[in-house]
């Protein structure tokens, strides 16, 4: 709660972002008049307040508006027609409840040695020139502390680190200075909380003589009428605001906070318990105490989880009663007006953004509500379009698709969320302009979704198949008005790929390591044709050593996703029915016949009869060639068998590799005793043409993987590991009489030791 003493403070409050919460007080529209004179910009239809600007001085005639950003702009705006005049060449300006303008020739007013006055009662007043005054001319050490109407404050040196306050009045283009009776060294004038009735609240610094004190001047009189120690072990507050019938500030121990309370006209001080935050501007007007409570977002409401910009409701607080209300839906800045008011930058969602006046009633009653400059702008952010896809194919996620929002407004914070329903995962991020507008026009969002996978950013494995649904949540960036959510959902559909366990039209190995536990490692390709490369592994499950067989037969029992059998050491089939989910991508198994171990290859999930679903080719230990066509049930996945060859007792590995070459239906390829690989091209009947040799030294591996389109080329591909966990990648080619490539080697597993991949 306690401030450092500083020698010079900032007169303009720091522009606040902020979030609108919703209206109240009694509120009124005031009327544009007359032409504007010459030497001033063109009339608007209505009085207008500059677009991302706060207010940061007020007069009977008008009000002194200021940019935000690095390079801000003063300007002057009369209330009778709206025309305006900018200061040039202002970098700081103030004015407090009176026309009078003061700017400096340095970045801060409390530095500058040179000032300038504005009079800004009449545009005539304004186009006769400023008048400049040279503090060095007032005496050594003169430091600006602030403008209350007419009257101007410096702080004159009598000592290190020790000020005193002299009062100057500006009239007739002259400084005149009044001491001030009964104010003691080290009290500075409370610019922020400025000055009202003629009267402006002092803060005087603790010294060895006396402890931290509050005091109130009549600056009319130059006299002190109040003074009044903090309460004992309280320390004090910078904050401090004073109305026609009262004075106000801040004080406390601890994390307990106090409003101190005068009624002015009388020694009358009380302590009420403070409410807001001690870093929130306060004001008064008559009986009420005035400032912006800060709401925290929660993480809800908030796509960064709770950590963004608070909520600023402009509220009111009776000094008497205790009654709260609120004013506005929110403010950005306020300063002290004419007659006790209090002149506010914010906005409601009936009247939208601007200048409002917050008046005191004669009753005592919560205090009058008045619109009297607009910015132009609507409080409430609206989406007015969404181009956003309905259905993905192979061909769009391949180039990446882009999204579009319109909004009412550009001036907004917006996020978007996407999440795939399926599996739950999400991606946030924020988006940007399309083209810059000017604020508070409407503004196109735009993103390019690169289309890859939600879980993991740094990999290029596709996004997963399935629905998907986009969150938009869009915040004015001043913090004005509510959020705004809008949603939508698309499908993201593929056809099925034969080794793609979690659905994400990418090949996956499944991988039992030596202490039987398996694994699903995902592939993410390359460029085309290239080698794919790992992209990242899941554990399924232990106790897969019971089986002496594993294959991946593709789907057979249903599903879009590929499936798995086992044998178990007595010849029992088991059948692991593929769920598509990343994290459990087979379901529980089921038994599908006995007697299996008269078998000693296996070979699934190609297509080898046309009819659309993969099947199973085995070699009995008599080297005939068995056929069992799949028929999309889970409790009996394949039909009856039926022999397609004989003499195949000569191979010890086969797989089922899709279609190679381009014919009709799925092909085999088979290893014979000697290390020569062949090739048999599907008919689409469940059988084959005549074998054609693709090439020796194949019998250094332990086997071979039939992966489907691993390197995203749009080829069957066949991956082939050794006993030394070498993987060798070949890429197909789709020529018949040389299917496959060279070999590549390939990482896909990460070094893990294992005894089976399938």
């Amino acid at each position: 709660m306690i401030h450092a003493r500083v020698r010079g403070r900032r007169l303009a409050a720091a522009a606040v972002t902020i979030v609108l919460a919703a209206t109240g007080g009694t509120l009124t529209a005031l009327p544009a008049s007359a032409a504007p004179a010459a030497t001033r910009e063109a009339q608007q239809t209505t009085v207008p307040f500059p677009r991302n600007a706060d207010v940061v001085g007020a007069g009977p005639a008008g009000f002194l508006s200021k940019t935000r950003g690095t390079t801000p702009e003063f300007r002057w705006t009369w209330y009778a027609d709206g025309s305006s005049v900018v200061l040039p060449g202002a970098t700081d300006a103030s004015a407090g409840g009176a026309d009078l303008v003061v700017t400096g020739d340095h970045t801060h007013l409390s530095d500058s040695r040179v000032l300038t006055f504005h009079d800004m009662a009449t545009p005539a007043s304004a186009a006769a020139g400023p008048v400049v005054v040279n503090l060095d001319d007032l005496g050594t050490g003169y430091e600006f502390a602030g403008v209350f109407g007419s009257n101007l404050a410096f702080l004159v040196p009598t000592g290190t680190d020790s000020y005193r306050t002299r009062l100057f009045d500006f009239d007739g283009g002259k400084l005149t200075e009044r001491p001030i009776t009964g104010l003691p060294e080290d009290c500075v004038p409370s610019v922020e909380g400025g000055y009202s009735g003629g009267a402006a609240v002092f803060d005087c610094w603790d010294r060895a003589d006396r402890p931290w004190a509050k005091a109130v001047v009549d600056l009319t009189t130059a006299t002190v009428t109040f003074s009044q120690p903090l309460e004992d072990g309280h320390q004090p507050g910078w904050q401090n605001a004073i109305s026609d019938t009262h004075a106000v500030w801040r004080e406390g121990v601890g994390a307990t906070e106090w409003f101190g309370v005068h009624r002015r006209g009388t020694s009358e001080r009380k302590l009420i318990k403070a409410s807001g935050s001690s870093y929130d501007p306060l004001h008064l007007v008559g009986g009420w105490i005035v400032q912006g409570q800060r709401v925290h977002i929660d993480s809800a409401s908030n796509p960064n989880g709770g950590s963004g910009l608070p909520v600023r409701p402009l509220t009111a607080e009776s000094v008497q009663t205790g009654e709260k209300v609120q004013l506005l839906t929110a403010f950005s800045s306020a300063v002290a007006g004419p007659d006790g008011s209090l002149l506010v930058r914010g906005g409601t969602p009936e009247h939208g953004e601007g200048l409002y006046r917050v008046s005191p009633r004669s009753d005592g009653g919560r205090p009058d509500v008045a619109l009297v400059a607009s910015t132009g702008q609507s409080t409430v952010l609206a989406v007015t379009r969404s181009v956003a896809p309905k259905t993905l194919s192979d061909e769009q996620l391949e180039r990446g698709v882009d999204f579009a929002w319109d909004l009412s407004r550009a001036d907004s914070d917006v996020w978007l969320t996407l999440t795939h329903v399926g599996s739950r995962k999400t991606l946030t991020t924020q988006l940007h302009l399309k083209d810059p507008v000017d604020p508070g026009l409407p503004g196109r969002f735009a993103w390019h979704w690169n289309t890859r996978d939600l879980e993991g950013s740094g990999w290029r494995t596709p996004a997963r198949n399935g629905v998907y649904e986009w969150r938009l949540t869009a915040r004015p960036d001043e913090g004005i008005g509510p959020d705004v959510v809008s949603t939508g959902r698309f499908t993201v559909t593929r056809p099925p790929a034969p080794h793609d366990f979690d659905d994400d039209g990418t090949a996956d190995l499944l991988v039992r390591d030596l202490d039987g536990v398996l694994w699903r490692f995902g592939t993410q390709p390359g460029a085309p044709g290239d080698v794919p490369t790992e992209a990242g592994e899941h554990r399924v499950g232990g106790g897969w050593q019971i089986y002496d067989r594993l294959e991946t037969v593709g789907n057979v029992a249903g599903s879009t996703a590929p499936d798995v059998i086992a044998r178990d050491k007595t010849g029992v089939l088991w059948l692991y029915q593929g769920t598509g989910d990343r994290d459990k991508p087979l379901a529980a198994r089921t038994r599908i016949g006995s007697g299996w171990q008269t078998y000693t290859e296996l070979a699934g999930g190609g297509d080898l009869t046309g009819d659309g679903r993969a099947d199973l080719v085995a070699t009995d230990k008599t080297g005939a060639l068995w056929l069992y066509k799949g028929t999309g049930s889970a409790t009996a996945p394949f039909a009856a068998r039926k022999q397609i060859g004989h003499g195949w007792g000569v191979y010890n590995q086969l797989a089922a590799t899709g279609n190679l070459a381009g014919g009709p239906a799925g092909d085999l390829v088979a290893r014979d005793k000697d290390g020569v690989l062949w090739l048999y091209l599907g008919k689409g009947d469940g059988t084959f043409t005549a074998r054609t040799r693709v090439g020796g030294g194949w019998g250094g591996f332990t086997g071979l993987t039939a992966v489907g389109d691993a390197n995203g080329d749009g080829r069957a591909d066949l991956l082939a590991p050794d006993d030394a966990g070498v993987e060798t990648f070949y890429s197909g080619t789709g020529d018949q009489a040389a299917p496959f490539k060279s070999g590549a080697a390939v990482s896909l597993t990460q070094g893990t030791a294992y005894n089976a991949v399938f």
